[in-house]
């Protein structure tokens, strides 16, 4: 069996298109079909249906979940052989959500260019949801989660970000003095992110402990329209740390206030396979992600990689 099959067939499950499968794998399209049908003729059945459109047959459905495994195993191999002594290289592809991704980014470049110069990022922005299955497909190698990581894959905590409470300028719970206590949002309905967002199930929680409700007519689907929601005068709404922090400028038209221990907050994670949360350039990532610059989030610095 050859590996170039392999190859061949995962990405033409994932792009169900000849020519965009073989433009991926740096192939002609007739080398592409070529090749699979040798694969076809090894396997001693048909792997995809060619016409009218493509599609995995029951061979093709029952192969491509371990030939993709053998990819991700063929790909664990040529790192340990790249990943000796000497400079921290490589490319990393990582996952992040839409709540996070914005507001960590000018933190992460900088750091990573500080202090691991020859790791490249290559980053994706989706919800969680979606971040598993590219995890799973292995279209990218880790993800950042801030909610519940699935039992086959490996994670390891980097951070603690707090949650900030969010009012306009001339609320009155927003120009009192001093930390906010959650139970004076009782009988407040916050404004929460739409469907999807792990941000909206974090706030639950709150609202949950807190006794406040949640408006249902506003489901903004971005913490900027989130943001401009509570500016004008729409309602109250928590928000991460990191949205409402330099670079990101502030806003006179928003009052922010601390909550009261144990504060709000969310727990970032680093997850993927192990064998991936190993390389030298993953750990360099999970090292600047616990580094961010100082008051915005909380180190979390646990070294245990849990499975």
């Amino acid at each position: 069996m050859n590996l170039r099959w392999v190859e061949y067939l995962v990405a033409l499950a994932d792009e169900r298109h000849f020519g965009r499968a073989a433009a991926r794998c740096g192939v002609s399209q007739p080398t592409l079909s070529a090749q699979l049908r040798r694969f076809e003729e090894e396997l001693g059945g048909p792997l995809v249906v060619r016409e009218p459109r493509v599609e995995l047959t029951e061979l093709g459905r029952r192969v491509v979940g371990p030939a993709r495994q053998m990819l991700s195993l063929a790909e664990d191999i040529s790192w340990a052989g790249r990943d000796q002594e000497g400079s921290v290289t490589g490319t990393v592809r990582v996952g992040i959500f839409p709540t996070l991704a914005a507001y960590l980014l000018p933190h992460l470049l900088a750091g990573l260019d500080h202090d691991a110069p020859g790791v490249d990022l290559s980053v994706v922005e989706e919800k969680s949801a979606t971040l598993l299955g590219l995890l799973d497909s292995g279209e990218i190698d880790v993800a950042l989660l801030a909610s519940a990581v699935p039992a086959k894959l490996s994670s390891v905590p980097v951070f603690r970000e707090e949650f900030l409470l969010a009012t306009p300028a001339d609320d009155p719970l927003g120009t009192d003095p001093g930390p906010v206590d959650p139970a004076a949002l009782r009988g407040t309905d916050l404004i929460l992110m739409s469907e999807g967002h792990c941000l909206r199930d974090q706030v639950l929680e709150v609202c949950a402990d807190s006794g406040s409700g949640v408006r249902k007519d506003i489901q903004p689907g971005s913490v900027a329209t989130l943001s401009q929601l509570v500016a004008a005068g729409s309602g109250r709404t928590l928000m991460p740390r990191m949205a409402v922090s330099p670079p990101m400028a502030p806003d006179p038209r928003i009052a922010l206030r601390e909550f009261t221990e144990p504060r709000p907050h969310r727990d970032v994670v680093v997850c993927g396979r192990a064998a991936v949360l190993e390389r030298r350039a993953v750990r360099a990532l999970v090292a600047v992600l616990r580094d961010l610059p100082g008051g915005l989030v909380e180190p979390l610095e646990s070294l245990c990689y849990s499975t």
